[in-house]
């Protein structure tokens, strides 16, 4: 058995193969929304498969709200699985 089998089964014994992948689903912001929009934001935060972005203000809120669907449907596309099942944007 090779050294990442052994240690993807000890993530998924400790349950922590799920919080890796929301992890990951932070990293995607930038490659999803562009690195503009990602300089403007804050880094994500995933919890729960609900993933928490800061923005600048009330019209970039706005924005990405109407494109909150899309940007979810490419993130769980780019990691292969549905990670994340809501996005909230905050001022």
């Amino acid at each position: 058995m090779a050294i990442g089998d052994i240690m993807r089964l000890a993530l998924d014994e400790c349950c922590m193969s799920h919080r890796l992948d929301e992890l990951h689903a932070a990293d995607m912001w930038p490659r999803v929304v562009g690195d503009y929009i990602a300089a403007k934001t804050s880094r994500p935060a995933v919890r729960d498969g609900i993933m928490t972005v800061g923005v600048p203000n009330a019209a970039m809120r706005q924005e990405l709200s109407m494109s909150r669907s899309a940007i979810m449907r490419e993130i769980n596309r780019l990691l292969g699985k549905n990670i994340i099942n809501e996005i909230r944007f905050t001022t």
